[in-house]
């Protein structure tokens, strides 16, 4: 039976011990108080390694021989509802019965309370398979630990911290039911000429007169947008001139609507209207839609104005996971040139055999194996991070070595964090384009036509340059930090930069 995990040797490799489990482990089982958590690293471990192969197994066996049918299947808007396509919902119902959406949700919420890098590696799996599958499932539970790390932020969790255990947080019913694979969530962020300029959004959030928000405007480009849960970012300020603090991007702010609710008899009764859903160049199996939204009723995350703040804390996260997609459609990419060119001959041998063509797989191999270590190391530094600052937040029973570790490492994970996923998402994305490229060259004229993969996996690879933030903006971002500690530190950087040199 065909296995995704069990047959690539560096990605097992990190489940067995190129991860630093023993930190990640303890700050997902709270310092291992839960009475129903693993007792020790190894155990974890062994779950962890479970998942995956569960992961692999239903990716290639469920998933990979529907991905030409996802292809030329497409979900449609019939009388103002979403109806799937068929494979779509083969592929999901197989999820949900595998349980795979409550991965990362905690115990307490119907979870397995996995690390959000397992799931991060997991996804690479379902990518490998089909882009715009993986795509979908990382608006599920993904969507779910977000809602889950605002109440955090705004205060509307707590913690039993004798036990380990949330005892309460605002949108258990809402995480609950992604867990269980009833509904997903999603993020409104991009409108009509509003993209990577977020301070020119329009759609805005006002207060009735019994203080209740209602949210009205147009979002385009909405990933898995016929969800019912969708965190939407608008407008609640309105600034008097550019001066104005609450001009631009200080503005915003993050709110919670449910887009739909269902009937006892199982319709639908919908609030955000579903427009369109886009027809792309690929990714054909995700939905892309635009939403209407006309005095929608909405829920305030956090406080006014920190709308900003809040999307960038998804954003982060979503960079990370398009870095394990590019690397897993890197992975299709390169087996399928592989496995071509060690069978299609020329000039009396297999064109893997002919220099010029080794070279290509070979460079497309070491690319793929940088491109994970890079990537594990990110979503490690950023799950720490999170998981360090509710640590420090809420555990005020620690002991002071436990504190004053936690006060040492938060930053570190922080700033390496910071530092890398620019740096990740805008590799790993135009990578994954070069090698899809690279693969359609290596098959010659078979490569353009249909009859083989690689022409679908560079039309999927596309988009991934572009969307959660393009190239050019990730580049922005990491040069200015390093700009800025060149120019805080010049001694250091001209040390470096010699030592580099030698």
């Amino acid at each position: 039976m065909a296995n995704f995990f069990t047959d690539n040797d560096d990605l097992r490799f990190y489940f067995d011990q190129g991860v630093p489990w023993a930190e990640l482990v303890e700050l997902t089982e709270y310092g291992f108080r839960a009475p129903d958590g693993f007792k020790d690293v190894e155990e974890a471990k062994s779950f962890y390694r479970d998942v995956a192969e569960s992961f692999g197994e239903l990716a290639a066996e469920v998933v990979a021989p529907r991905a030409a049918r996802l292809d030329v299947e497409h979900s449609h808007i019939v009388d103002g509802q979403a109806e799937e396509a068929p494979a779509l919902r083969e592929i999901s119902e197989a999820m949900r019965v595998a349980e795979l959406h409550k991965l990362c949700v905690p115990r307490e919420l119907g979870g397995l309370n996995a690390p959000l890098t397992v799931y991060m590696m997991a996804g690479e799996l379902l990518a490998r398979a089909d882009v715009s599958i993986m795509t979908h499932f990382s608006f599920h539970g993904g969507m779910a630990l977000a809602a889950l790390a605002f109440s955090i932020r705004e205060g509307s969790t707590t913690f039993d911290v004798p036990s380990g255990r949330i005892a309460r947080t605002r949108f258990a019913e809402m995480i609950r039911e992604i867990a269980s694979g009833e509904a997903w969530g999603c993020m409104d962020i991009t409108e009509p000429n509003a993209g990577s300029d977020m301070a020119q959004l329009r759609t805005r959030a006002e207060q009735d007169a019994d203080g209740a928000w209602r949210v009205s405007g147009q979002k385009i480009f909405i990933t898995s947008g016929h969800g019912k849960w969708h965190f939407v970012i608008a407008r609640t300020e309105e600034a008097k001139d550019p001066s104005d603090p609450y001009a631009g991007l200080a503005g915003l702010s993050m709110f919670l609507v449910k887009a739909y609710d269902t009937r006892p008899d199982g319709t639908c009764e919908r609030y955000v209207t579903l427009d369109r859903f886009e027809e792309k160049l690929g990714h054909r199996g995700s939905v892309t839609a635009a939403l209407s939204f006309d005095r929608v009723p909405a829920e305030l995350i956090g406080k006014r104005g920190e709308g900003f703040r809040a999307m960038l804390l998804l954003m982060n996260n979503a960079r990370v996971g398009v870095a394990f997609e590019s690397i897993g459609l890197a992975e299709a990419a390169y087996r399928a040139a592989r496995d071509y060119a060690e069978v299609r001959t020329s000039m009396g041998k297999p064109i893997a055999r002919h220099e010029m063509i080794a070279d290509m797989l070979e460079e497309m191999e070491l690319d793929i194996i940088a491109l994970r270590a890079l990537a594990v190391r990110s979503a490690y530094h950023e799950e720490c991070a999170q998981k360090l600052g509710i640590f420090q937040g809420f555990f005020t029973e620690a002991s002071p070595e436990e504190r004053a570790r936690v006060s040492r490492e938060l930053p570190r994970h922080q700033r390496m964090s910071r530092r890398y996923t620019p740096l990740l998402k805008y590799l790993a994305s135009e990578k994954a384009v070069e090698i899809a490229r690279r693969a359609v060259q290596i098959h010659g004229g078979s490569g353009y036509t249909r009859d083989y993969p690689v022409e679908k996996l560079l039309r999927d690879a596309l988009v991934l340059p572009i969307y959660e933030g393009t190239s050019q903006i990730q580049s922005l971002m990491a040069m200015k930090d390093t700009l800025m500690g060149v120019i805080a530190r010049p001694q250091a950087f001209v040390r470096r930069m010699a030592d580099a040199r030698v």
